[in-house]
This record gives structure tokens, C-alpha cells and sequence, in this order.
């Protein structure tokens, strides 16, 4: 029965042990990321989306959702192009190498609109996924 017990607090320890391994490692290695021919997609946080625009003086904000949603909020300074519109409206956005942080309203649409443009040879896309994840 002893045996027994340490046996179990051992696999208890390695597994804590674990847990908190994973829950400390670097915060990039963590992110969900989607694989495009010419880039990497990186789902990113709205801190993270922060920093990246104050970083970058040439990052631009990309809002996916409806006129509706944007005109009740949006982040300042975020360019405005639905989703269903952006593959005839490419030709606005700034070149390819450009950083562009997209995000919409639960996820859906930005997840769509980085398809596009990754399919569309753009390399530094970023997913913010939701405008209630943006911190200012």
C-alpha cells in the first residue's frame, strides 16, 4: 500500500511538474499558428496585437466586420473591409511584406479573412481574432 502511495505522488509530481513546464515556456512557442504557402499566420492576443502596432509604424489594423459593427467601435486607426469584400479589395491593402493585424467579432471572420490573404501571398498576417480582445 505504501508503495502504492508513492508511486502516485511521484506521477502527481511529474505530471504538475508538466503542467507548469507548459504553462511557463514562451509564449510564442504556445500560439496556434496556421501554415499558408508563403507565410506563417500567427494567432495573436490583443496585448500582443498592441505592442506589434506600437512597434511597427507600418502595421496597419485590418477590421473584418460588417459597417454596422465598425461604426459602433472599432481600434483607432484600423483600415475597414468585410470579409465578403476583401478578396475585390486587395488592392488597397499595403504591400505583401506589410504587417497586418485582422480582427472581427468572435473569430470566424478574421479566421477567413488570413486565408485570403495568405492565399494571396501576403507573409506577415496576424489574427486577432476578436475587437473585444483589443486592451485601449
Amino acid at each position: 500500500m505504501k508503495n502504492k502511495r508513492v508511486i502516485f505522488l511521484l506521477l502527481f509530481i511529474v505530471i504538475i511538474s508538466l503542467i507548469f513546464t507548459v504553462g511557463c515556456a514562451d509564449n510564442k512557442e504556445l500560439q496556434e499558428s496556421n501554415e499558408g504557402a508563403n507565410g506563417r499566420v500567427t494567432i495573436i492576443s490583443g496585448t500582443e496585437a498592441q505592442q506589434l502596432m506600437n512597434s511597427d509604424e507600418n502595421a496597419l489594423m485590418l477590421d473584418v466586420r460588417s459597417p454596422d459593427e465598425f461604426n459602433s467601435g472599432h481600434v483607432e486607426g484600423a483600415m475597414h473591409i468585410p470579409v465578403d469584400e476583401l478578396e475585390t479589395r486587395l488592392n488597397e491593402l499595403p504591400d505583401k511584406y506589410t504587417t497586418i493585424i485582422i480582427y472581427c467579432r468572435g473569430g470566424v471572420r478574421s479566421a477567413r479573412a488570413v486565408e485570403i490573404l495568405v492565399e494571396n501571398g501576403y507573409i506577415n498576417v496576424y489574427d486577432m481574432q476578436m475587437f473585444e480582445n483589443w486592451p485601449g
